[in-house]
């Protein structure tokens, strides 16, 4: 692809809200990278259990299944800004909490998924709002840039996140990484208040919050090309992207190794995205999304795999990489489909429902891979997921022609 393609970048970031915001929204990913690492590390120190580790994740994450489509109704009536700015205050606030807990010692399984339950609350309430004030910030004409450029922020924090996370767990400790997450999910909270008002897209229905909820969800499943793209990201989200909680079983009892092999497996993850996200900002437009979405569902599946079945460190990192980078092209052509094609007034419903997909369905799928470690074997359990994620590929498939007529036209 000849560099012509970075002038959609270069176009999308010509909007100085956007830049104030992608800027923030850097710092809050490396932090929450940077927690959930922490968080893993110090379950395993805590339990030495793969069920441990995948309950941890299912409380960081559940909040989305729990309360997802109110929270993207509430983005629907209420200024988006304002509910960013408050719950960027809240994960600092939660962040500071662990920090002082697991500094002071007093850091127990129990009590560390309270933390983290409230901390990811605060996270899917965010994220819906985050979502759909994009193409607000930047305009329709630079919408599949400022998806694809959201997304590259966002995995840039997941290589930077585990990286300087492993790095303070290895010299300081876990309770340095917990503190310089709360400095990480401060720091956005102020330059959130450097963005002028933008032109939300707010309508009032007349009806109760679950109302509008429940509108939301009707319109997806109706939706004959936003359903079958929802129902098709269920599956990675469950079994793909559960394999990066799992990584601390990985590094300590299948390679041997410590925080260093985490850091390096979850960082060249996070690697892999931002060069998937790099590809996708290059690209001119939204034709051929949806070949590219089945192509990488395919490549995550696959992955996931061949990960399994490996047993050295260093083949598994290159691995790692590909099924990061596949990830995130999935997520960044089904949310710029979405996004393209998804009435104002649904927005925030709508992308709600894709959070809790992507952040629910990763709380169901790490405790459903958690328990099956503990029961059949960790290894068994992620080709097991790396199959289904293949086989649901080829029902995908079948539907291929209706999604793309419908959502690139």
């Amino acid at each position: 692809m000849s560099n012509a393609g970075f002038t959609h970048i270069v176009q999308a970031l010509k909007h100085r809200d956007f830049r104030v915001f992608m800027t923030g929204h850097l710092l809050s990913q490396t932090g929450m990278w940077m927690f959930r690492i922490a968080t893993g590390w110090v379950t395993w120190e805590l339990t030495h259990s793969e069920t441990w580790l995948g309950l941890m994740g299912a409380a960081d994450l559940s909040s989305s299944l729990l309360i997802g489509p109110l929270t993207g109704a509430l983005a629907d009536r209420v200024n988006r800004l304002a509910i960013i700015r408050l719950t960027q205050i809240g994960t600092a606030f939660f962040a500071f909490l662990t920090f002082l807990t697991v500094y002071s010692g007093w850091a127990t399984p129990g009590l560390l998924f309270v933390l983290v339950m409230l901390f990811g609350i605060c996270i899917s309430t965010n994220l819906p709002a985050r979502m759909a004030i994009v193409p607000n910030l930047i305009g329709p004409e630079n919408l599949h840039a400022g998806v694809a450029i959201n997304s590259l922020v966002s995995n840039a924090g997941r290589f930077m996140g585990p990286a300087i996370g492993g790095f303070l767990i290895y010299q300081w400790g876990v309770s340095a990484a917990f503190g310089c997450c709360a400095l990480f999910f401060g720091m956005p909270a102020l330059t959130l208040w450097l963005i002028r008002a933008p032109r939300d897209e707010i309508k009032k229905s007349g009806k109760r919050l679950m109302g509008d909820a429940v509108d939301g969800i009707a319109y997806t499943a109706r939706h004959v090309g936003i359903g079958p793209v929802m129902a098709s990201l269920i599956v990675t989200a469950v079994f793909g992207k559960t394999i990066v909680y799992l990584f601390p079983a990985f590094a300590s009892d299948v390679f041997n190794r410590g925080a260093d092999a985490l850091a390096w497996l979850t960082g060249t993850v996070g690697a892999g995205a931002v060069l998937g996200g790099v590809f996708m900002a290059r690209r001119p437009g939204i034709q051929g999304l949806t070949r590219i979405f089945l192509i990488s569902m395919a490549m995550v599946g696959a992955g996931m795999t061949a990960f399994a079945g490996n047993t050295e460190f260093w083949i598994a990192v290159p691995i790692a990489a590909v099924i990061g980078g596949s990830l995130l092209i999935n997520g960044v052509s089904a949310q710029t489909l979405i996004q393209h094609s998804v009435e104002g007034a649904m927005r925030g419903r709508v992308n709600s429902l894709y959070v809790m997909i992507q952040r629910g369905g990763q709380s169901l799928g790490s405790l459903i891979l958690g328990v099956s470690a503990d029961l059949f074997g960790l290894r068994w359990s992620v080709a097991g997921g790396g199959v289904l994620c293949l086989v649901f590929w080829l029902w995908s498939l079948r539907r291929a022609k209706t999604i793309t007529a419908t959502l690139e036209g």
